[in-house]
């Protein structure tokens, strides 16, 4: 969930940003931030809604979400088999829904190719003043496309400096300790680290490290158990000893990254609307499908990421709303499309692939509700969810005068709001001028993106509430009652 380099919540919490880290956060909420939400007039739900609603029920969601947060399904790594196996069964419960493939010839798959980038095979060479013959213990995490060749000196980062053409040096970034046990996760830290000096348009980037720092573990692995690299690290990066002398003209050689393709599926199905003008138009539910898989390395024990919370319960969301949906009499008036994506650990691919490919226009598309982590709640904040970017459009405030009806609150969280709005699937929507949000009721907790996030730990009654609550919140887009619009400031 909200890719920070490795999900949910990682550099502000690493970097203490949040109070109380792997701890409880403060709840935003409460009369105040509903009042817009109480300005709005909302029908009371139908004889068949509250009859479709009582449907969504414990022992289903269980049933659900304990599947897909099976050591079977080996932590839905992207790309993997499990992962397959996992979208085939999200598949086949839109079917059982009565849900339209909306793939090509009616197929539940958008299938895509996963390009996956690995370390340069080759050799680097880092010719300095102080070391004319080549600088030892230089390690490449990341190349280009091609092999590169780039002299001069060195740049440090320094905020808002033209980095253009520049060779820039760097400390090592902060790393929890486990990430020298899941390369995986050193790489998409490494990523984020990198990926604004790319944007001020830096050559090549050179880490500061020590041979007892994560870093170096965490490369070591992922060289030697050949782990792809993220999509984002498309530049030279080196590892350099940390006391290394850097004065003068550098003279570096980085080899091409190494290049693979796999592909991939996300999961889409339509409930088409029963009005001939709005069926037009399609109100989009989403969550990730996909998970960080296993543990590297030779490990005792458990060695599988189920992804329980983080995120099987935004799926479990996804697939039970399109079964409510689908019971409906008579059917909403919009179009409403059902979809999980692969690839958000990765940096939310499978959806700025969809994005980039759309199967329901882009231009005719209401809204994108994106689901995540649903499973766990903070304390005293059992039956209530918020949204990112709440300030950004009315959809936040319109989801809440809807849930409110189940009695779910869906409240605007300050302290966190507008910081994760770019960091999960809905962004890539955003991009395309849709407007989408994040739908989120639980929090960091110490079992986020560890071995430990088991469906065991599950608030259950909690989340099949929250479910009950976004089917509400969403009736009355679909309906064609509510259409959320953009604040003047994002417009």
């Amino acid at each position: 969930m909200f890719w920070l380099g490795t999900g949910l919540y990682r550099a502000a919490f690493f970097a203490g940003a949040l109070a109380g880290c792997c701890g409880q956060f403060p709840v935003i909420g409460g009369a105040g931030a509903l009042q817009a939400a109480d300005d709005l007039t909302v029908s009371a739900l139908t004889a068949d809604e509250q009859r479709v609603l009582q449907t969504i029920e414990v022992g289903d969601v269980l049933a659900t979400v304990s599947f897909l947060a099976s050591d079977e399904l080996a932590g839905r790594d992207t790309p993997s088999k499990e992962l397959e196996i996992a979208s085939a069964y999200v598949a086949s419960r839109f079917r059982g829904a009565g849900l339209e493939g909306l793939a090509a010839n009616g197929s539940f798959y958008q299938v895509q190719e996963m390009p996956r980038f690995f370390a340069p095979d080759g050799p680097v060479s880092l010719v300095t003043a102080a070391s004319p013959q080549g600088l030892a213990g230089c390690v490449a995490v990341g190349g280009g496309d091609a092999a590169v060749e780039l002299r001069g000196p060195v740049s440090a980062d320094a905020a808002g400096r033209e980095l253009r053409g520049a060779i820039v040096v760097v400390d090592e970034p902060p790393l929890p300790p486990a990430a020298a046990e899941n390369p995986a996760v050193a790489g998409l830290s490494v990523a984020r680290r990198v990926a604004p000096l790319a944007a001020r348009g830096a050559a090549a980037v050179l880490i500061r490290t020590t041979d007892s720092g994560v870093l170096s573990a965490a490369v070591q692995r992922l060289r030697a158990e050949a782990v792809a690299l993220p999509q984002q690290l498309s530049l030279p990066v080196v590892l350099i000893p940390a006391d290394a002398d850097l004065a003068g003209e550098l003279q570096l050689s980085v080899p091409p990254r190494r290049r693979e393709s796999e592909q991939v599926r996300n999961v889409a199905a339509v409930l088409r609307g029963a009005d001939p003008g709005l069926s037009a138009e399609a109100i989009i539910i989403t969550a990730h499908l996909d998970h960080i898989g296993r543990a590297a390395g030779d490990r005792q024990g458990d060695v599988i990421f189920n992804g329980a919370d983080d995120n099987a319960t935004g799926v479990t969301a996804v697939v039970t709303l399109a079964e409510a949906f689908g019971r409906l009499q008579p059917r909403p008036a919009r179009s409403v499309v059902f979809m999980t994506f692969w690839g958000e650990e990765k940096g939310l691919l499978g959806s700025k692939a969809y994005c980039e490919q759309p199967l329901w226009p882009l231009e005719k598309t209401v809204a994108n509700v994106n689901i995540e982590m649903i499973g766990r709640p903070e304390e005293g904040a059992a039956e209530k969810m918020w949204g990112t970017g709440w300030t950004r459009s009315s959809l936040g405030p319109q989801l809440a005068a809807g849930a409110k009806r189940a009695g779910v609150e869906v409240f605007h969280r300050e302290d966190v709001s507008e910081m994760l709005y770019a960091r999960s699937d809905n962004y890539s929507f955003v991009q395309k001028g849709v407007i989408a949000h994040s739908f989120s009721a639980g929090s960091l907790h110490q079992d986020y993106h560890q071995l430990t996030d088991e469906y065991t730990r599950l608030n259950l009654p909690h989340m099949t509430r929250i479910i009950q609550g976004l089917f509400a919140g969403t009736l009355p887009l679909a309906r064609g009652e509510l259409t959320p619009t953009k604040s003047p400031a994002a417009r």
